[in-house]
Formats: C-alpha cells, structure tokens, sequence
C-alpha cells in the first residue's frame, strides 16, 4: 500500500513538472519569421542625375522572411543642404482605362487622372528608391535611413543608400576629340544651351560648327542662331542621353588658296535642372 502511495506521488510530481516545463516553454517560442543580420542594398553609393526619372537601389534580404516592408526614416545631405526638393509634390498623368490610339483630346482627358506625387519616394514592397521626372533635386550627396520590417519585427539601417545627385553629366565622347568636352551651367534661364566649338585651342564662331550629322539620334532641341560666341539652341529640360555629332567647318590655307573641310565627332550627355548651359567642344 505504501508503495503504491509512493508510486502515485511520483507519477504526480512527474506531471507537475512536465506541465510546467510545457507552460514555461510555450511563452518562449519566438514569433514566425526574422530578419536577416546581414541585409543591406547592392552598392550602397549610386549616382543619380537632378531631373531625371530613376529607380536606384537593389535590396539584398538574405535569409530574412519575405514579405519585407521598407520606410525612408531620415534623409540627411552631407552639407546640410536643404531637402525639400525630395518631398516636393510632383503632378504625374495616370491612365485609368486603356488608350486606343484614336481617342480626341477630350477623351483622353477622361481616361486620365493627374496625381501630385512626391519626387521621391521607396516602393514600400522592393526597397527601390523611386525618383520622377521633373524633379528639382538639387546637386548633394544624401543619405538615406530605411526601416525594414516583416512578421517578427523591424531593424533601422543607418546610412542604407547613399546617392549623389548632379545636374549634368558627360556620358561619353569620341578620342579624336582634343580632349574632354566641358558642361558649365552660367544661369537658371534661359533654357538654352550655347555650343562653343574651339579648334586648336582658339573658340569658334556659330557658324563654324553645326549639329546636322545624325540629327535624328542627337539631343532634342531648336536651333536658334550663330552667335559670336556660339552656337544656341533651346532645349526642353531634362536634356536625355543621345549620341550627339558636333561637325567642325575647317578652313586651311595653302600657297593663297583656302581649303574647307569638315570632321564631324560624337559625344554622349545630360542635364537634368532647367537652366543656361555651355558646352565647350575641343577639336
């Protein structure tokens, strides 16, 4: 009898402890899902030109659990420029049925909505910074705090991406040119760009240059006058990337008889900010 008493304590003891150890145990299972120590964007330093339509930034999750969320929590300029530009609204032409391609103006004024959207922005399901056309970003370098998160939690990534935004930039430009050609903006209007040819290091006239070569693939704009100084065009900003002929008018000289000739390079650029430029091409 005493045996059995024992037998029946020990088997409840046993019981006891097992149901608390299960207790104990259930409120330590981790919530479903986590976050990768090691997430963080391809090439966190990207380049970005003011002005133009751009999606930077390849996200990296690793083993985190999917679906992630990202948030821009803070953006800094490195100088401390100002950064409103970014958050400014820009008004973006959304179709709401399909175009057929014959519609009247009236009609597509129907089939479309016109939406004020930030300049900037990240696609809260790739982590893609969205950047529109038409923004006026200013030339800097910022940096950006994003938020991931999923089902089990958050992290904050200091410095996550880093973007430097300029307002031009020379893509390309043929080796028989004498050397780099130069982009100078000199003013916020007009929208023009000046085209100063110089031959052997002495600039040009207008009229000593043109741009009729391959005029189809070449940058979009209208030509306004031979100046001194100069070739004008005006343009419609953003300026996009177009392989661009510039044709220098040779005149030598030879026992009193002139000779013309013509040597036509190719370069390659953009600007995004409306604005008066220069480009200085060097034969």
């Amino acid at each position: 009898m005493k045996r059995n008493k024992k037998i029946a304590w020990i088997l409840t003891v046993t019981v006891v402890v097992c149901g608390t150890l299960l207790m104990d145990s259930c409120t330590k299972i981790p919530q479903e899902g986590s976050i990768a120590p090691d997430i963080t964007y391809k090439n966190r330093k990207q380049f970005a030109i003011s002005g133009l339509e751009q999606n930077i930034g390849v996200f990296q999750a690793s083993s985190s659990t999917l679906p992630l969320n990202f948030e821009i929590i803070d953006i800094q300029e490195v100088t401390g420029k100002n950064i409103s530009a970014l958050k400014e609204n820009i008004p973006i032409v959304k179709y709401k049925a399909p175009i057929i391609g014959n519609e009247t103006p009236a009609e597509l004024l129907l089939k479309t909505d016109t939406v004020m959207t930030p300049a900037l922005s990240i696609n809260q399901h790739t982590g893609q910074v969205e950047i529109l056309e038409g923004n006026k970003i200013p030339a800097g370098e910022y940096h950006f705090n994003i938020k991931v998160s999923n089902q089990s939690g958050s992290k904050i990534l200091q410095d996550a991406l880093v973007i430097e935004f300029k307002e031009f930039e020379l893509k390309t430009w043929a080796s028989g040119m004498l050397k780099q050609p130069e982009i100078e903006r000199v003013g916020d209007t007009p929208n023009q760009i000046r085209f100063v040819g110089y031959l052997n290091d002495t600039p040009l006239a207008g009229d000593q240059i043109d741009f009729t070569k391959n005029r189809a693939a070449g940058f979009k704009g209208t030509f306004v006058n031979d100046a001194n100084d100069g070739e004008i065009w005006s343009v419609k900003f953003p300026v996009k990337e177009s392989d661009t002929f510039c044709t220098w008018k040779i005149v030598s000289s030879n026992g009193g008889i002139n000779t013309v000739s013509y040597e036509a390079f190719n370069f390659n650029f953009v600007i995004g900010l409306p604005g008066s430029y220069v480009i200085r091409l060097y034969k």
